[in-house]
């Protein structure tokens, strides 16, 4: 497809492809461009499209773009531009007679007139013959040149790039004007500026046969908006002094109606209604084809809710007034509480969720505070995909344009996740007030100057001397899982001379994604598909099988490699350490195993294949801890073997479970109810194991629920999940046998003291006993402390597995605190007594210890990939004494023997396929190295 250059205008530059990307949806023109070649700080986009009509009919409703152009030609100066338009001559000949007119338009410089006519002059090679007209011109050119920003007070002297072309078509950027606010017969203090209203009603796809909604209506801009793009629309508050005009700057105009009849609207919005929209009246099922609202969030106008503040009604509210009840009169405006901003968000998904159609949008704005973003404060649900995300700065906080779309039904079951995240838009509004005061936490052990570091020595590789690299840079990442392939695909996509090498331990990559994600969620390991393509790019090595500290030692990979990324995770577990925790001393019982361990066998990892959990002497299986892992080991041991043959678990975990005598599993947590760390996804995934029941104390669950009602209202996640669990369990007390074929049992306030062998419970022989101290909480929920008792409990089990945390190991070489588990780092930079080491970097849960999703390590990945490139390009690091091929034989002669490369491992990737194949599975994970190794190299099998 030939070129174009899109000209945009140089406001809201974080809205520039969101809006672009919505426009191609929009018209169906077919566009490619590089995302990275994007700049906010250039007015210029190259994009390629099939045709000039095409790209006349994608711009021709643009709000943040001037023109596109069909590209003649760039260059850095005027002879090297002529030189390229020179090259087709043949695009001269269709307008040679042809009225036209020449725009000079510059970025970062202004141009004098007599400037701009020496330009246009310049260009008299073309041969043009026809009449200049500057209106109605048959043809136009522009010309722009682009001096870039500057922090200095002076512009540039000399144009970074200069750019030709046809215009082919130009934006709709009158529309601004047409609906600026301040010629609006009415306008309120929440009133939408016309620019942004006009965007979002792109972004939401508005367009003649589609109904919009707005749930926050106030005023009416959206309406107004997407309506003069031919969409009908509607919205509903639950103030209606600002639907009516009783409120606002301009008042008793007849509101949002004036403005309708001011730009003759009044057919395209079916309706403005007054109610909560946590109560609203729509009937069930999907209405709308796109939401578009602005939720208010405190700056200029509080949310409310219906509700009281202490939750009860007083008598006088049912007062009956000239024989009219109070509450039906006229002139009745029900009471309100607060509407927590986290809260709004929240509900305006799920509102989404059910009203929206498939393929529908919703587009809404959602304030952060600055500095405290992260990606994880935009909430999501499973049937919503995020489509963009554009930030609008203001100093202390910012609002993020949010756009996503409903990609599937719901179904009625399934609740937004939620998890224990805390956003930043939390109690956004009374942060707002207090000038965003940064919470006051109390020092801690982990966080004083003392880290309990230990330091080691650091070799000089450093020196200021000229690089022999050329321009070429080189990065070594260490862990080929997650965070290293995420780390490397920043770096790529950031920089077009960095070659990056990642070195694996085994001879298969993709770290806990391989070997970690449970086999029934598949659709969790889809990111491999992402490794998969930065593995093949042809600046990326795979080293796999090279232990880095063994095979190469650590040293050596920062003396050849101008950085070196520590991205190899957590590969231990945290201990209980209690008596018998290692299994009896005969070594026949196995005491408390690492669930850890016990995902890592069924997944196929290894080391792991060792384990022979005893599945058969016994129907109970205890788990300690109460997070997502805990819940996967449980789902696999109560799953039908049958169900799970159809995933990648192996054929030898297979067989085990096959043979199970578990029926029974209980999963024992230290506190409450309240404090549990698994999400409602996996506590569903529980819910619908055909024959199983869940078990629960429901008294307690119900008390704790009770107690802790205030906190659940700030957490409706939490709450949901705790409405989940007493909808579906079964109090202990209650249980019948008969009730299920498999149980379930969450307990709570229970620690471990001692795992016991060969004990007798109501006569029965049992291989192992894990005797439990019952606790009682004190304190406030979010920060309960469990306070042990002198209760015992027994739990009889043939296996009992604990799940109470992973943590990293030192790699020789590099400093590593010992009391918190990680490399010490500053925003990623690996430091030493709070001193940043040079070049040595870190990535992943090494960085920050093991917690969050896939989501959250490739946010942190991509935070060390952009201190790498940033010391790259500002010269912190680069300046490596080894010539690039000397560092490339340094580093090949200590692992040429025994690596496996990209090809060998797609070579042992195909072979599990193809063995999956024939079980009717996705794969058959080979789980012996040396077999592995034999494979991937093509030798013959043993």
């Amino acid at each position: 497809m030939p070129p174009f250059i899109v000209r945009f205008a140089h406001f809201h530059e974080d809205f520039r492809l969101a809006e672009l990307d919505a426009l191609s949806v929009l018209s169906g023109v077919e566009i490619s461009y590089d995302p990275a070649s994007y700049s906010a700080a250039s007015p210029i986009l190259v994009v390629e499209i099939a045709s000039a009509e095409q790209a006349a009919k994608l711009v021709q409703r643009a709000i943040l773009i001037r023109s596109i152009s069909e590209l003649w030609g760039n260059g850095t100066t005027y002879p090297s531009l002529f030189s390229m338009v020179k090259q087709r001559p043949d695009r001269w000949a269709a307008y040679h007679k042809s009225s036209f007119k020449f725009t000079v338009d510059s970025f970062g410089r202004s141009l004098a007139q007599q400037y701009k006519v020496s330009v246009i002059e310049s260009f008299s090679f073309l041969g043009f013959t026809g009449p200049i007209r500057l209106k109605n011109a048959e043809v136009e050119f522009l010309v722009l040149e682009d001096y870039g920003e500057t922090e200095n007070p002076l512009p540039n002297e000399e144009p970074k790039m200069l750019w030709f072309g046809r215009v082919v078509g130009r934006g709709s950027r009158e529309l601004i004007d047409k609906f600026d606010v301040k010629k609006r017969k009415y306008l309120g203090n929440t009133t939408m500026d016309a620019e942004l209203s006009l965007v979002m009603a792109n972004q939401a796809l508005a367009r003649p046969g589609i109904l919009v909604y707005d749930p926050f209506v106030g005023t009416g801009s959206f309406l107004l908006t997407c309506s003069h793009f031919g969409a009908c629309s509607m919205g509903s508050d639950i103030d209606g002094r600002q639907i009516r005009g009783t409120a606002g700057f301009r008042r008793n105009v007849n509101g949002i109606k004036a403005n309708l009849a001011q730009y003759n609207l009044e057919s395209r919005v079916l309706d403005t209604t007054v109610f909560d929209v946590c109560r609203n009246p729509w009937r069930s099922g999907a209405l709308f084809d796109a939401i578009v609202t602005d939720p208010p969030y405190g700056v200029r106008a509080g949310a409310k809710r219906l509700g009281r503040r202490n939750g009860t009604v007083p008598e006088n509210s049912f007062r009956v007034v000239d024989g009219i009840p109070n509450h039906r009169r006229d002139d009745y405006y029900p009471p309100t509480v607060p509407y927590e901003m986290s809260d709004v968000v929240e509900d305006l998904l799920a509102l989404a969720a059910e009203k929206l159609v498939v393929g529908g949008r919703l587009v809404y704005w959602l304030p952060t505070v600055a500095g405290e973003y992260q990606p994880e404060d935009v909430p999501g649900h499973p049937v919503l995909r995020l489509v963009a995300n554009s930030e609008q700065p203001f100093g202390g906080w910012s609002r993020r344009l949010i756009t996503m779309e409903k990609v599937k039904e719901l179904d009625t079951e399934v609740v937004t996740v939620g998890g224990g995240h805390e956003p930043a838009h939390k109690n956004f509004r009374d942060r707002y007030f207090a000038g965003f005061e940064p919470a006051i936490t109390r020092p801690t052990a982990a966080t004083s100057l003392d880290l309990r570091i230990s330091a080691i020595p650091v070799p000089r590789y450093f020196t200021t001397t000229t690089t022999t690299h050329g321009t070429n840079r080189t990065i070594a990442v260490v862990g080929g899982g997650a965070a290293g392939f995420y780390t490397a695909s920043r770096i790529l996509a950031k920089t077009n001379n960095v070659f990056v090498d990642i070195f694996e331990r085994l001879p298969a990559p993709h770290g806990l994604v391989r070997y970690g994600v449970a086999p029934d969620h598949p659709e969790v390991k889809n990111c491999t598909n992402k490794f998969d393509s930065v593995a093949s790019d042809p600046r990326v090595r795979l080293f796999a099988n090279v232990s880095v500290g063994d095979t190469i030692p650590l040293d050596r990979l920062r003396n050849a490699y101008d950085g070196v990324v520590l991205a190899y995770g957590a590969s231990k577990d945290r201990r209980l350490n209690i008596p018998g925790e290692d299994g009896s001393g005969d070594g026949e019982k196995q005491g408390v195993v690492s669930a850890r361990r016990f995902v890592a066998w069924y997944n196929g990892y290894p080391e792991a294949q060792g384990l022979t959990p005893d599945l058969e002497s016994f129907d109970r299986v205890v788990i300690v801890g109460h997070g997502n892992v805990a819940l996967d080991c449980a789902r696999i041991l109560l799953s039908d073997p049958d169900v799970l043959a159809k995933t990648d678990i192996t054929e030898a975990a297979l067989r085990v479970l096959r043979k199970s005598r578990v029926r029974h599993v209980e999963m024992v947590g230290r506190r409450g109810p309240l404090q549990v760390s698994f999400t409602t996804k996996e506590l569903r995934e529980m819910t619908k194991i055909p024959g199983l029941q869940i078990i629960c104390d429901r008294e307690l669950l119900n008390t704790q629920c009770d107690l802790g009602s205030e906190y659940l209202e700030s957490r409706r996640p939490l709450k949901r999940m705790m409405e989940l669990l007493l909808k579906h369990a079964v109090d202990k007390n209650d249980y019948i046998g008969d009730m299920g074929e498999k149980t379930f049992t969450l307990r709570f306030l229970m620690s471990p003291q001692e795992m016991l062998f060969d004990q007798k419970v109501d006569g029965q022989q049992v291989p192992q006993l894990l005797r439990f101290g019952v606790n009682r909480l004190e304190g406030m929920p979010e920060s309960a402390k469990a306070i042990s008792t002198d209760e015992i409990i027994d739990v009889p089990c043939s296996v009992a597995l604990r799940s109470i945390g992973y943590k990293s190991t030192r790699i020789t070489g590099a400093p590593f605190d010992d009391y918190r588990g990680v490399v010490p780092n500053i925003a990623g930079r690996v430091t030493v007594d709070q001193d940043l080491v040079p070049g040595l970097y870190v990535a992943g849960w090494l960085k920050r210890g093991p917690v969050g999703v896939i989501a959250t390590t490739m946010q942190d990945a991509y935070r060390t990939a952009d201190a790498v490139v940033m010391d790259l390009n500002s010269g912190v690091i680069g300046h490596n004494d080894l010539s690039f091929g000397d560092a490339d034989r340094v580093i090949l002669e200590d692992i040429k023997n025994v690596c496996i490369t990209n090809e060998e491992w797609k070579r042992l990737e195909k072979y599990e396929v193809e063995a999956g194949r024939e079980l009717g599975k996705p794969r058959e994970k080979v789980t012996e190295v040396g077999q592995m190794l034999a494979i991937a190299r093509g030798q013959e099998l043993e």
